[in-house]
């Protein structure tokens, strides 16, 4: 019973050890994958980081563990102005970075991440400056995604101060506050160009298809013009052929015929004629003065075709 309790005494022993070992109390420390350990003597490093999962020892009370995380840091950074050909433009870029080596990044950066982001963001906004400057806006907004190797030229700079920084992107790009207004001016004075450019090249083939229009009506009312007069000038000669037909078969009758139409058109209501009463108009009003049946008489002067 006593050996049996004192088994539980060191595995009770053991495990709180090893919990210990999660807050760094204790002999025994746990290393987690995603995370280096630098044993520190009385605050100096003085053996190798620990980079392997697992459990290590260290000396109580005079030996502590400082963690570093090996894992993929973010930098956002702040969107800056820089200079293109064109003029300036916002810039809003991100990082993604990592350390390589901890005791070189321990040495370099005392604060920790947050002087290595400060750091690496001063870096980055120079490289990314000069690189952005050097491309032509429409380049620049085609890849806005990616800046090609930047982060590859970025690391071998701060490679001995234990970062490598994996890639470098941008987010977005826009105009400075102060040129957003003269950007969108020129914006709609193009467009105001591009429709008056429109609207004159409209007004210009409105000309063309009414003056297009106007020669074709001019066209088609000459041509009808014709048409008409040659139809006319046919039914004339139609009508004084038949007038001449019907002449020739019954000259009296034709005669009395073409005497009602001139008495018809010249007579009417209130009509004053200053004539003498055997005027050769007057020859179908008076019975004394009609042709005997067989006679040939002439056609009345007032009788037109």
């Amino acid at each position: 019973m006593r050996k049996l309790f004192v088994l539980l005494l060191v595995v009770a022993a053991i495990v709180g050890t090893v919990w210990a070992g999660q807050f760094g109390w204790g002999p025994v420390v746990i290393v987690y994958e995603h995370e280096y350990k630098i044993p520190l003597l009385l605050g100096a490093p003085w053996r190798d980081p620990i980079s392997q999962p697992g459990l290590t020892w260290r000396i109580p009370l005079f030996e502590t563990m400082e963690t570093l995380d090996k894992r993929l840091q973010l930098l956002d950074a702040k969107p800056a102005e820089m200079l293109i050909g064109e003029g300036a433009l916002v810039v809003d870029y991100y990082a993604i970075w990592r350390i390589n080596d901890p005791l070189e990044f321990r040495r370099s950066y005392p604060g920790g991440v947050e002087d290595a982001n400060l750091a690496i963001q001063r870096r980055l906004e120079a490289q990314v400056a000069a690189t952005v400057g050097r491309m032509p806006l429409e380049q620049l907004l085609a890849r806005s995604e990616v800046i090609g190797d930047l982060g590859e030229e970025v690391s071998l700079k701060l490679a001995e101060k234990g970062v490598e920084v994996i890639d470098v992107r941008i987010n977005r790009t826009e105009l400075p506050r102060e040129a957003e207004e003269a950007a969108y001016a020129q914006m709609r004075e193009q467009r105001r160009k591009i429709s008056r450019e429109h609207r004159a090249s409209g007004d210009r083939q409105a000309r063309e298809v009414r003056a297009k229009a106007d020669r074709e009506a001019l066209t088609m009312l000459a041509e009808a013009s014709s048409r008409a007069e040659v139809t006319r000038g046919e039914g004339d000669a139609r009508a004084a052929a038949i007038y001449a037909s019907a002449f020739e078969r019954d000259p009296e009758f034709y005669a009395f015929v073409r005497s009602l139409e001139a008495y018809r058109a010249t007579l009417g209501r209130g009509t004053t004629m200053v004539m003498p009463p055997d005027h050769e108009f007057f020859r179908y009003l008076d019975p004394s003065k009609r042709a005997a049946p067989g006679k040939k008489v002439s056609q009345p002067a007032a009788a037109g075709p």
